[in-house]
């Protein structure tokens, strides 16, 4: 039997079987304390018990979540110490089982590049009976697990990271590019569970999406695509609002050169017949675009929350304006396997009509960690990655 760099793969030809070796230890960015860089250590990479399953990590995507992580500012604690990244996409070197399957039924082989969700508990309220798993309380999160845990390999920024039994999966097409998909491990996948929960958009409905980083660019899609009239993005700096024009959004307000809130509500006024959008999509995080949403979106509209992800950050409301407009008020956390499905095969479906790949616009080597989450808490770039 030929054994493999651990770049390379073979195939044991009595057996038919792939093999790859795989070294004893991981490199690893280890976050020890908020606002602190992190530090490269390594791991022992564990034994693969049945179910389980370990990856070579070929990218791992810096997302704002990963920013908040790094501050401290999620409302979901993270243990410390811990590996961040939970938007990644990692190559089958091992398997903790002879027919194991991923969520769409296929058969999973060494060397199968794969995407995998969160794991909820599946035996409480919310799984059973609410049917919302995203917000199950016991529900296991890559990337903000105790890394001195067993485990310990159980985030994205990482040479391999392990996938622990009753993790649901979806292999990647092989068609298509790691620059491609890597947006589904987080923003692409929690952008379709919203446009569900907000039941779609209503053909010809003016639609405002507040923010154009990675949320807001996929919601710009899903509501150009989704038979949205008039598509408005509101955000900074002007590569991600060139990126948004691509990926159709009809017009854009430069927070920049806006920097006024009520001169971009003018501007959207005039552009909605002055009633205001039908929807507005808030993808920002920014604690005060909630408030400015608010008084944008036409009486009688829908607003959609999906960037406001830490408990840490507040905004003043006047709670009467949603009574007094009318409104209904959607919020959506993460995602299940089905959305990264979904958000693949609308890639597959549609990589001739938009340029997928160019969201990602800087790569980084792992030992640049740091550099990387700089350039996005800075918003100088459109999605970094890892390339461990």
């Amino acid at each position: 039997m030929r054994v493999c760099s651990s770049r390379e793969y073979s195939r044991d030809r009595k057996k038919g079987h792939l093999m790859v070796e795989i070294p004893k230890k991981s490199k690893a960015a280890v976050l020890e304390e908020y606002n602190r860089p992190l530090k490269i250590q390594e791991y022992p990479i564990p034994e693969v018990e049945p179910g389980g399953i370990l990856v070579r990590i070929e990218m791992a995507g810096i997302c704002g979540t990963d920013v908040h992580q790094w501050r401290g500012e999620l409302g979901l604690k993270a243990p410390l110490p811990n590996i961040p990244g939970h938007e990644t996409v990692g190559r089958i070197v091992k398997l903790g089982g002879d027919s194991m399957r991923d969520c769409a039924g296929e058969q999973l082989h060494i060397g199968d590049r794969m995407m995998w969700a969160h794991v909820s508990c599946g035996s409480c309220f919310w799984c059973t009976i609410a049917h919302q798993p995203t917000i199950c309380p016991d529900r296991v999160l890559y990337g903000i697990r105790h890394s001195n845990t067993y485990p310990h390999l159980t985030g994205g920024f990482a040479e391999y990271e392990y996938i622990m039994p009753g993790t649901e999966m979806i292999k990647v097409p092989e068609e298509l590019l790691n620059e491609e998909v890597i947006g589904v491990g987080c923003a692409f996948r929690t952008a379709v569970s919203a446009f569900e929960r907000l039941r779609g958009v209503g053909t010809q409905e003016s639609v405002v999406i507040q923010g154009s980083g990675p949320i807001g660019l996929y919601s710009t899609l899903l509501a150009a695509e989704g038979g949205a009239g008039k598509v408005i993005v509101v955000g900074a700096p002007k590569i991600r609002l060139e990126l948004a024009k691509r990926w159709g959004a009809g017009h854009i307000i430069n927070i920049e050169e806006a920097p006024d809130p009520s001169q971009r509500l003018a501007e959207i006024l005039k552009l909605t017949e002055r009633r205001g959008p039908d929807v507005v999509v808030e993808a920002s995080g920014g604690p005060t675009a909630f408030r400015e949403g608010l008084e944008m979106v036409r009486k009688g509209g829908r607003y959609l929350v999906i960037g406001q992800g830490s408990l840490e950050l507040t905004a003043s409301i006047v709670p009467g304006m949603v009574a007094l407009k009318h409104l209904e008020i959607i919020g959506n956390c993460s995602a299940e396997i089905g959305h990264y499905a979904k958000a693949l095969q609308f890639i597959k479906e549609k990589r001739q009509e938009y340029p997928f790949a160019d969201i990602v616009t800087k790569k980084y080597p792992l030992n640049q960690i740091n550099d990387a989450l700089a350039a996005m808490e800075a918003g100088k770039e459109i999605k970094p990655v890892i390339l461990p």
